[in-house]
């Protein structure tokens, strides 16, 4: 092999391996060494419990990753058996994470060929993404979305690195339709970029198209867990949907409780709301970072047609999704976004350099004038300029790179997160046998799922205690399935004011929160919790 062909070699691998080994351990480091509730990751103890459990969270289910995490948590507790049932939640996370910023250096790159040092702006780029907050903060507790973005990063990978190996691209489409539906807003862009913007010819359309769609079928076939998981006797504790029929199965995938929330702003607020995607794009790259991705695009619109469309075609649908999906946490779905985002940033420092090298070399030809610069080798003053320039640049770039590191660390690590945790450790010290617990909100909910079905330190000092969710009980599949989880406690209870009516002699009683809608006069502090008294 050539030296020049070794040397081409090791930057790759150097860039590649770098960031995806950095991001690794920065997010190992800073990662929750238990249950969190941090960076809107309520979600991680229910998630943690139907893996467990074997059973279904919430809508859509998401088929592959609790397949992913029943593997991982099996591996993991037979290396580390005493270990911390979320921190290793919590690393696998890392895990996809990392391997997501070692796959966003090498697109990057793939867009910066015949680029001069096109893997130091690809790593630069990919380091922006590591600590870059939204990715930083989902890639260091138990979410769905640091294996999204594993997904998304490999997509684009397919797309732009591998676009002849259709055979990628459906294995791929197929994987991300399993863990988060909302890959179908990437869509378009991926079979714009496949077909269109590449050999336009019937075959090919032929080949995307169907590659595409069984891809889309593959992925839905994942699905078909979730009624034979909620079919089992006795149903597993976490089954949202009760999915053993259609309408249950309907319920879930289809996301008939959040569906209010899509299109849900009122009219009034999508000024502020678009004010806050633009703001949640200025914050991962800071002012000066979003400039620079700006000018890679500008590079692509200039030179590159088809990369701007197809840029427009990955952002619209994914921005419009996330600007009218009504929740306090919908920036989450501009992570395909930000990644995209990370592509200009690497075409666009590579752009700086050769604009400011241009410009270099004119004014130092017209400060030498027209003959001196003539006795000049020729080249010379361009390339000893773009050395400079390039290590000026990265210099600068490393720097605030490094700024920004520590000045986000005391907002994003959750290392010394313990709210959570605090709030298992309290309700378990108030809780008694055979006890009914009744809850409402995410977070406290899912704690305490996590400390049943997951960890099992409820059971461990509450044995026989039955949990209830006050919110889900407005759902028909849900009334059934408590009936069939606590048969003797909840009979043909319609609501749960008539299941405390009829057990509050009997059992303990305890709510997870200060339900606002309840009778103060019936709610006593007890710890985090509080004790529900009869009678007053």
């Amino acid at each position: 092999m050539a030296a020049s062909q070794q040397e081409r070699l090791w930057h790759k691998w150097a860039a590649i391996g770098g960031v995806t080994a950095f991001a690794l351990i920065l997010y190992w480091l800073t990662s929750a060494p238990g249950l969190t509730w941090a960076h809107f990751g309520a979600d991680g103890g229910e998630l943690l419990a139907a893996a467990v459990s074997n059973g279904v969270p919430h809508p859509p289910g998401y088929p592959l990753y609790i397949l992913l995490l029943q593997g991982w948590l099996a591996l993991t507790r037979w290396l580390d058996p005493g270990g911390d049932l979320a921190a290793h939640g919590n690393l696998f996370s890392c895990g996809c994470a990392a391997l997501a910023a070692g796959v966003t250096v090498r697109v990057a790159a793939r867009l910066l060929a015949d680029t001069p040092r096109r893997w130091l702006w690809a790593a630069l780029a990919g380091l922006a993404w590591t600590i870059a907050p939204l990715p930083w903060g989902q890639s260091i507790i138990t979410e769905v979305y640091a294996l999204h973005m594993l997904v998304v990063a490999l997509l684009g990978w397919a797309v732009l690195v591998h676009t002849e190996q259709v055979e990628w691209l459906g294995l791929l489409v197929a994987l991300g339709i399993a863990n988060h539906l909302t890959v179908v807003l990437l869509l378009p862009a991926i079979f714009y970029y496949s077909w269109f913007a590449q050999s336009r010819t019937w075959q090919r359309l032929i080949q995307v198209g169907g590659t595409m769609m069984l891809g889309v079928l593959l992925g839905l076939a994942f699905y078909a867990r979730i009624p034979l998981v909620a079919a089992a006797q006795p149903p597993p504790p976490i089954n949202w949907g009760y999915a053993d029929q259609w309408e249950g199965f309907w319920w879930l995938i289809s996301g008939s409780a959040y569906q209010g929330y899509l299109f849900g702003a009122p009219p009034s607020t999508i000024l502020q709301r678009v004010a806050a995607w633009a703001n949640t794009l200025t914050t991962q790259f800071t002012p000066v970072g979003l400039a620079l991705a700006l000018l890679g695009l500008s590079a692509w619109d200039r030179h590159r047609g088809h990369l701007r469309n197809f840029s427009l075609f990955w952002l619209i649908p994914v921005s419009l999704y996330a600007i009218n999906y009504y929740t306090r946490d919908s920036e989450i779905y501009l992570l395909p976004v930000i990644w995209l985002a990370t592509l200009w940033l690497a075409v666009g420092l590579a752009s700086l350099v050769a604009w400011l090298t241009t410009e270099g070399v004119l004014l130092f030809d017209r400060l030498l004038g027209t003959k001196a610069a003539a006795h000049q080798p020729k080249g010379a003053p361009t390339i000893v300029l773009g050395q400079w320039l390039t290590g000026a640049v990265a210099l600068v770039c490393i720097s605030g790179l490094a700024l920004l590191l520590v000045w986000r660390l005391p907002d994003i690590s959750v290392r010394n997160d313990m709210t959570a945790r605090q709030f298992i450790a309290g309700a378990l010290a108030e809780l008694t046998p055979g006890c009914i617990i009744i809850s409402s909100g995410d977070a406290e909910t899912f704690a305490l799922w996590y400390a049943a079905w997951g960890s099992g330190e409820l059971y461990a000092k509450a044995p026989n205690a039955i949990l209830i969710n006050y919110a889900l009980y407005q759902f028909p599949w849900y009334r059934r399935l408590v009936a069939a989880l606590y048969p003797e406690i909840v009979g043909q209870s319609t609501s749960v004011e008539e299941i405390l009516a009829r057990n509050y002699d009997q059992h303990a009683i305890f709510f997870s929160e200060h339900f606002s809608f309840w009778p103060d006069a019936q709610m006593e502090p007890a710890g985090p919790i509080w004790r529900y008294v009869a009678g007053q």
